[in-house]
């Protein structure tokens, strides 16, 4: 069933979604940015994570969203 996404509720995904993107994209170049092996793998974990949330969000938004102008 879906949820009816307000204005709010599309300003915080927006903001969730941002912030995601950003934190994967930051993960991503200190991960290039180290020569040590264990950082690099746990600076790419960390990018990877940031990006499945980011799909999450994404997805619940499509799931919830209103197509044509109906549920």
């Amino acid at each position: 069933m879906k949820k009816e996404i307000t204005t709010k509720d599309l300003m915080s995904l927006n903001e969730m979604m941002t912030f995601e993107n950003w934190m994967a994209s930051k993960m991503k170049f200190c991960s290039q940015s180290v020569s040590e092996k264990p950082l690099k793998t746990m600076f790419n974990e960390m990018a990877q994570k940031h990006l499945e949330n980011h799909e999450k969000l994404l997805a619940y938004l499509k799931s919830n969203s209103l197509e044509g102008g109906t549920k």
